[in-house]
């Protein structure tokens, strides 16, 4: 049975209740609606219908960038010869998890995943698991202070050894201070050939999707917020961007397909490699 098709008692599994404010959406369970999951309650059908009806790109959005994860994984497993992954935003578990693309590669990869949020990472420890012992692990930490994220993922990971870093659907959810500074400490604190994957919506959904929240009584934690493609390109400073560079997701790296990668689609994505020490600048 995949974590698509299992549904998960929290309170089974932590000994508690978790209280879901149901009048709110979780981000993470309306991305789980645009990716066809089942995890989402009302409230995130409600909002996702909402958002998909002005702005049906969304759900290629959604698509794409588990596409991108995938294809960004098998890059830094096969091609660049990483065996530490860290997924810092995690997803509801869905299908073709991150641990399951690497450690297909290679079952010695380990993976860790860092949230805060109780209720997905309550989904994550019990679906995002590792037949092999310690080839997954789980930390409650995020963008917000990326020091005690580190710390807490050298339990599980050799951070003097390079690490690909999956950044999929968490820098767009906070400001400009904050991913500057996260990305800052990640390049220093990771050695030369470390890996940072960068998905982040373009300008036009971000805005849409603001404007939509804001018609709410309450904000909705987590929202996606736009930056142009400038300042996505400035998330990748100081970073060697891999071919094909910064590129709307379809087109990076495409699998041999008769048809034209798809246009329009407001995602854009990248993986940029941490430089060797004695080459940075």
């Amino acid at each position: 049975m995949s974590a698509h098709d299992t549904a998960v008692d929290c309170s089974a599994v932590t000994g508690d209740p978790i209280e879901l404010d149901t009048s709110t959406p979780v981000m993470a369970r309306v991305w789980n609606v645009w990716s066809s999951g089942k995890d989402g309650g009302p409230v995130e059908q409600q909002f996702g219908a909402q958002v998909e009806q002005r702005y049906p790109q969304i759900v290629d959005v959604a698509r794409f960038r588990l596409i991108f994860r995938a294809l960004a994984v098998r890059a830094m497993v096969e091609e660049y010869g990483l065996r530490q992954l860290l997924v810092i935003g995690v997803d509801v578990p869905l299908r073709d998890e991150v641990h399951d693309i690497a450690q297909r590669i290679d079952p010695l990869t380990r993976v860790v995943y860092a949230d805060t949020d109780l209720w997905v990472m309550t989904h994550a420890r019990a679906l995002l698991t590792s037949s092999a012992p310690g080839g997954c692990a789980h930390v409650d930490a995020d963008l917000h202070d990326p020091g005690a994220l580190l710390d807490q993922v050298a339990a599980t990971l050799t951070l003097a050894e390079p690490v690909g870093v999956l950044l999929i659907n968490s820098l767009d959810a906070v400001d400009d201070p904050t991913a500057a500074h996260t990305l800052a400490v990640l390049r220093t604190a990771l050695p030369g050939g470390s890996c940072l994957a960068i998905c982040h919506l373009g300008g036009n959904t971000g805005r849409g999707l603001t404007a939509l929240g804001a018609l709410r009584d309450r904000p909705i934690p987590g929202l996606p917020h736009a930056r142009t493609l400038d300042g996505i390109q400035a998330l990748f400073t100081d970073l060697d961007l891999a071919e094909p560079g910064l590129v709307t997701a379809p087109h990076w790296r495409p699998e041999p397909s008769p048809w034209a990668p798809l246009d329009g689609v407001d995602l854009w994505c990248g993986v940029g490699r941490v430089p060797d020490r004695a080459g940075a600048r």
